[in-house]
């Protein structure tokens, strides 16, 4: 039974299950959540006047003098298909152990994959075997640990965009299979795809890689055409899965028929192209691909539920936020208390209290040295340390790599 509350009455807790006017039009990223923090509450009085509790699936004792049980929703409320629950494999190592192994699967990964874009830009023909070694060193990091090598993921190369950003979704496409239940054959496959996705921009001349925001028609089409030069690319190389060259030439593709290069619709994508064209959009536009502006992921993954049915499969779209949380590994956020840190880890089944390096206090100064602190040990001390914000790292002048490549070395 739901329980229909005024905003008055809710508290940190509360399992919130329906709104009082549909979820898109809310800051909120998920149909139905457990209220954790004062922010939580702020944003449900300044969007709902009331809302629907599950007794069931709070923590806390509800008492309302109007109970009232939640009336059959209006038939403007399309009813969606639920997605299918993910039983989460347990990790095989902690974070500890597993990062300094990650690290160096990380480094040498970037090397391979920088090796590989060279060898087609001189026109040798890619080693088969080499790239097989490679997926196969980082989904073996996945299946043991994901936040590692998710961490990781989060350093940027200017340097070398395109390899970094194939690494990144290769690395995130496999923890987004690992997520999913997928076999060890299954992630071999899909990381393969995901690795060379974009092996096609070795045929792009850089300055066109560059000028995102101001192409002519001519150069978008030549930029484009990255997907094709992949498909040729790859029709090359003997002892690839068809799922690789599928992936690189549709991985622009939308469920709608608005993507290129042949307007195909969901009905036409394989699942590893779904899949991959969901991670290639997040890496994009968190990492600020090309001189893009960057966004938070609290902000990506916003956007891409609300794009989700439309541009990208609506399941796969609640299960890859699932897979991430609601404070993804890496990212930087602010505390109640002012504190800023960076995710660095979490119970897969206690995503809303993540292990934090802090870097900044209250006042924004650095922690000298930065402290590691689990939230998930202070939910019920009177010290309470809770997450008020994802925010931008730049804003607060904190160059994450250095923090991850430097703090984080002393384990390695």
């Amino acid at each position: 039974m739901k329980i229909m509350l005024e905003i008055k009455e809710l508290k940190k807790g509360m399992y919130v299950s329906e709104l009082d006017r549909p979820w898109l039009d809310s800051p909120f990223l998920f149909q139905g959540f457990r209220i954790t923090n004062m922010q939580e509450l702020e944003q449900l009085g300044n969007t709902c006047k009331y809302v629907y509790v599950d007794p069931e699936k709070s923590v806390v004792p509800i008492r309302s003098k109007g109970v009232t049980v939640r009336p059959a929703s209006p038939a403007s409320d399309k009813p969606r298909p639920k997605v299918k629950p993910v039983v989460v494999t347990p990790y095989k190592a902690d974070f500890e152990s597993e990062f300094p192994k990650a690290k160096q699967i990380y480094l040498q990964t970037l090397d391979r994959v920088n090796d590989f874009f060279q060898d087609v830009r001189v026109g040798k023909a890619l080693n088969v075997k080499n790239i097989k070694k490679t997926v196969v060193s980082v989904a073996d990091s996945v299946i043991r640990n994901p936040d590692a090598l998710m961490l990781l993921s989060v350093l940027r190369n200017r340097d070398n965009e395109s390899v970094a950003h194939s690494v990144n979704v290769c690395t995130l496409s496999l923890i987004f299979g690992r997520y999913l239940g997928l076999d060890k054959k299954q992630l071999h496959e899909l990381g393969t795809g995901a690795l060379l996705h974009d092996i096609g921009e070795s045929k792009v001349p850089r300055e066109i890689l560059l000028n995102h925001s101001n192409q002519t028609a001519e150069e978008r089409k030549l930029m484009e055409d990255h997907t094709l030069h992949g498909v040729v690319l790859l029709q090359r190389i003997k002892g690839l899965p068809p799922s690789t060259i599928e992936i690189a030439r549709d991985h622009h593709e939308r469920v709608n028929g608005s993507g290129y290069p042949q307007n195909l619709q969901g009905s036409q994508l394989g699942l590893f192209t779904k899949m991959v064209a969901i991670v290639d959009v997040y890496d994009s536009v968190t990492s600020g691909l090309y001189g893009k502006p960057s966004i938070t992921s609290e902000e990506a993954l916003k956007n891409m539920y609300v794009w989700r049915e439309e541009l990208f499969d609506g399941n796969l779209i609640e299960n890859f936020i699932q897979c991430l949380g609601i404070y993804p590994i890496g990212s930087v956020v602010e505390l109640d208390r002012g504190d800023i840190g960076i995710v660095i880890s979490a119970d897969p089944a206690k995503r809303l209290f993540p292990r934090l390096m802090l870097v900044r206090d209250k006042e924004r100064e650095p922690y000298e040295p930065p402290t590691v602190i689990n939230l998930d040990h202070f939910r019920d001390k009177d010290t309470s340390y809770e997450i008020r914000r994802v925010v931008k790292p730049d804003v607060f002048g904190i160059d994450v790599r250095n923090y991850i490549l430097q703090e984080l070395s002393l384990q390695a």
